[in-house]
């Protein structure tokens, strides 16, 4: 009612138009962006261009701003995503809309008995928490309930924020911290640029254009904000040229991927958690394993564990500029995963987990 109120052209599409306005100076979060019909998605090209929604109505010609930053989900076609396709070839969005976002992940649905017990376990915390208590729960099981409340809610990782606390940081950040950007920062910036452009005419993924340096300026200064500088250094620049050269290669087909790390190694690989990066490229060898087993064997449900060779990780760590692999190995990320070295058969051991009989 408000919107139709304020801007009658906008009614029958203030589901997107009016979502857009009421998120001013906010976040406006759509799902499937790829089913929006043509007037939505030119509402979207303004928005996310000019940062306002034109209305003409009733010979008044006015706009609203729409000063708000965009989250999307979109699905591919099928229902899977197929690496050997680029970006465009896996989601029904046109070049234009998908150049205005700054940042693109293609989320993979990969089989990972950890992740989906951690993912599990997040969605059951979640769901119990939001269940009103009952009238007849007596007074011992309601504070039992909320101690198993208050320790599933406390992070178990020192380094994780309180959520109050969080909301604090980025109220504070968001009115205090004013950044700027140096000449040297903008010349790092322009070379960056055109050595993508130069990839990007090999390749078929999302072309690059002009509005990347724009969004790797503004990764820059979200960067510094976050961090609580007035001012952008080396280390922001670095970190939104990764995140965006991350964004872009994901995009590719499979075979260009692997050329296109190898080429930006150097710029891909900045601060990079490797450890994380190794877990990643082994759980990818023993989900490939257990699509073999699965193929020779007809079923993997019998198994308790599954071997790769230490030699296929070290092989795709050295692609990556990765030679020792000890740190990796004694770490708690490699232990906590289900992961053992066996030393003398060369091989890492994966435990799979039991299942209910």
């Amino acid at each position: 009612q408000i919107v139709k109120s304020i801007a009658p052209s906008i009614y029958g599409h203030e589901d997107v138009k009016g979502d857009l306005v009421l998120a001013d100076k906010g976040i406006c979060l759509i799902d499937e962006f790829d089913k929006m019909n043509d007037q939505d998605r030119v509402s979207i090209h303004e928005a996310m261009e000019q940062q306002s929604i034109s209305i003409s109505k009733a010979g008044i010609v006015t706009s609203l701003q729409a000063r708000c930053s965009v989250i999307a989900a979109a699905n591919p076609i099928g229902g899977r995503y197929d690496s050997s396709k680029t970006f465009g070839q896996n989601v029904e969005l046109t070049d234009p809309i998908v150049s205005r976002f700054d940042i693109l992940c293609v989320v993979k649905d990969i089989v990972d008995p950890v992740a989906d017990e951690m993912l599990a376990k997040f969605v059951v915390d979640s769901h119990f928490k939001s269940q009103p208590k009952g009238a007849a729960m007596d007074d011992r099981s309601m504070n039992e309930s909320q101690e198993d409340n208050q320790a599933t809610s406390s992070p178990t990782d020192p380094e994780i924020l309180p959520q109050d606390l969080l909301k604090k940081y980025i109220s504070y950040a968001k009115l205090n911290i004013f950044h700027r950007l140096h000449d040297s920062d903008m010349e790092k910036l322009t070379q960056v640029y055109a050595e993508l452009r130069k990839e990007s005419s090999h390749g078929q993924g999302v072309p690059i254009a002009v509005r990347h340096i724009e969004s790797m300026i503004r990764m820059s200064e979200a960067h510094a904000r976050m961090h609580l500088r007035q001012y952008v250094t080396e280390e922001d620049v670095d970190m939104a040229i990764r995140v965006l050269l991350n964004s872009f290669i994901s995009t590719q087909k499979y075979g260009v991927q692997r050329a296109l790390q190898k080429s930006f190694r150097k710029y891909i690989t900045y601060k990079m958690d490797y450890n994380r990066m190794l877990l990643n490229l082994l759980r990818e060898l023993v989900s490939k394993a257990l699509r073999f087993e699965e193929i020779v064997s007809g079923s993997t449900s019998r198994l308790s564990h599954i071997d790769v060779k230490r030699q296929d990780l070290q092989s795709m760590a050295e692609e990556r500029g990765i030679t020792d692999l000890e740190p990796f190995f004694s770490s708690n990320d490699f232990s906590a995963a289900n992961f053992e070295l066996v030393e003398e058969r060369h091989l890492i051991r994966h435990r799979l987990p039991r299942k209910s009989q």
